[in-house]
């Protein structure tokens, strides 16, 4: 299913989600037709300056939602969060490759000016937030004095903007707890707004450490060539990624793409390649997927020591300590 919509002052997602896909609206939740799914997309009115759309639900068939983007930058930011089950490529079913990498979380901050194109497979266990507010309500909520470029470009900045986060586990924690809360339950919204709040303090606390680069504006095909690319880089970790093919994949210049990959995802394209293998290689120690040689081999590493010093840079200790205390 593709559903396409344009957001405006008076748009209701939930409203014209359930008049296309003939879903039941009551109360401020949407339940999904059997042709489509199992499970709700709930609407929670933190404050008159917050609100959050919660999708929580596994497909029967492939569902992709396309918001086109507004003509002007609005005075407010999206943050969306999406986390599902299994190995998944966000770029979409024509694009979709094969990959070790389990991207389970992604966090996208952005301005409404930018298109969005969300890929859902089926028989995946989708948990989908999307968190949106008014900047001058974040800002007041935060109350950050001293900001870098990334955060003052997103708090009090005029062009569009695009970002990317990979989820901590202390995040994932958060996220966890906003998916189990009732909201049948009395204290329930407080308790959805405590767990947005400790996810935008580690969002924001994230966001101030990247480096500090002069922020070049985001132009709405350059999203989707960027999506792109980081699905190429992921797309088979034992291949270490080329920038000629990569701009060419991109239709951009080879530095026009390195400046806006590191802007939006806050490394460079290799240094998110390496902590893309760090992390697959941390996941399949944990769930026994073989042994460090095996797993640094299918990896790409033809050095096992390479890997190891790799390894223990990122989580602390060596993969054979990290496999034997899982």
């Amino acid at each position: 299913m593709l559903f396409e919509f344009a957001p405006t002052a008076q748009f209701s997602f939930l409203e014209a989600f359930a008049r296309q896909a003939g879903a039941t609206l009551q109360d401020n939740t949407l339940t999904l037709p059997p042709s489509l799914g199992v499970g709700t997309i709930k609407r929670v009115r933190l404050t008159p300056d917050f609100s959050l759309l919660m999708h929580q639900y596994t497909l029967i068939d492939e569902l992709i939602l396309r918001r086109t983007a507004a003509s002007h930058v609005a005075d407010r930011i999206n943050v969306l969060i999406q986390g599902n089950t299994g190995s998944f490529d966000q770029s979409g079913p024509a694009d979709a490759r094969a990959t070790d990498q389990r991207m389970e979380y992604t966090v996208r901050i952005t301005s409404p000016d930018v298109d969005s194109e969300l890929y859902f497979p089926a028989g995946k266990t989708i948990f989908f937030t999307v968190l949106s507010m008014t900047r001058p309500a974040l800002l007041n909520l935060l109350g950050i004095n001293q900001m870098n470029e990334v955060v003052r470009e997103i708090l009090t900045g005029t062009q569009g903007f695009l970002f990317y986060e990979t989820m901590s586990a202390d995040a994932q924690k958060a996220l966890k707890l906003l998916a189990t809360v009732d909201m049948r339950f009395a204290l329930s919204e407080l308790r959805v707004w405590i767990q947005i709040q400790s996810l935008l303090c580690w969002l924001f606390e994230r966001l101030l450490k990247r480096e500090t680069l002069a922020h070049r504006p985001i132009h709405r095909v350059d999203a989707d060539q960027l999506e792109r690319v980081r699905a190429a880089v992921v797309a088979d970790l034992s291949v270490r990624p080329q920038l000629p093919q990569l701009a060419l994949l991109s239709g951009m210049s080879v530095s026009k793409l390195t400046d806006l990959y590191k802007q939006v995802f806050g490394e460079s394209i290799y240094d998110y390649f390496q902590i893309a293998r760090m992390d697959e290689a941390g996941y399949l120690l944990q769930q026994g997927g073989g042994s460090v040689a095996e797993i640094g081999h299918r990896l790409g590493f033809s050095n096992l020591s390479h890997f190891s010093r790799l390894f223990e840079k990122h989580y602390g200790i060596t993969p054979k300590r990290f496999a034997l205390d899982r």
